[in-house]
């Protein structure tokens, strides 16, 4: 009797927890009920505001760095420039210093390709012109071809000008002077002219 009387017992309180655990499991919402709750619950302007607020910083710290860099860029720019001249200060003493350039002011008659330079008899510098080169040129640019240092005395240069004459067809020229060097730095300015009373181009050697 007792016996059967604790096993009743056992029974009720077994079916009273299952019984307490389903009440429980049911008053806990599934995986998909938490997420349906989750989109209702959620402010979807206040979410978009957050979103396009992010993406504004993170585009102003994109251009804070894009700005960064070109300071950076022409920093660089700067520097080099100065390296140059302070390179070039070191290596043609102003004693010594001999500078050759190019001007044109032509088109005309002829365009210009290429350029030669022998100083002495010896090929001291070559160039091939591109169009922005060219057009350059034309706007009253100069282009600096070569830079040594020469010492005083006598000395010869010869400059051979290659490019396409008035007719379209190949032309060569070469322009020659032979000149003293001083004490001091100089200057040759190689010059291509139009000349409009002969309907040809002109090249000079013109020292500075």
């Amino acid at each position: 009797m007792k016996i059967l009387l604790r096993k009743s017992i056992y029974l009720v309180v077994f079916f009273s927890v299952i019984t307490q655990e389903s009440a429980f499991a049911q008053d806990i919402p599934s995986p998909d009920e938490q997420s349906k709750a989750w989109v209702e619950n959620v402010d979807a302007e206040q979410f978009a505001e957050q979103a396009v607020e992010g993406e504004q910083e993170s585009l102003n710290d994109l251009r804070a760095i894009a700005g960064n860099i070109q300071s950076l860029k022409n920093d660089v720019i700067e520097l080099n420039k100065d390296l140059r001249k302070m390179e070039e200060k070191l290596l043609f003493p102003s004693n010594t210093r001999y500078t050759v350039f190019l001007s044109l002011s032509t088109g005309q008659f002829f365009q210009l390709e290429g350029v030669k330079l022998k100083i002495d008899g010896k090929l001291v510098s070559s160039h091939v012109y591109s169009e922005k080169q060219r057009a350059a040129l034309a706007r009253g640019g100069v282009h600096k071809l070569y830079v040594t240092n020469l010492n005083e005395g006598i000395h010869s240069i010869t400059a051979f000008f290659t490019g396409v004459g008035a007719d379209g067809r190949p032309y060569k020229r070469a322009a020659n002077l032979e000149f003293e060097k001083s004490i001091g730095s100089e200057f040759l300015e190689l010059a291509v002219i139009d000349d409009g009373s002969i309907q040809e181009p002109v090249f000079k050697l013109k020292r500075w």
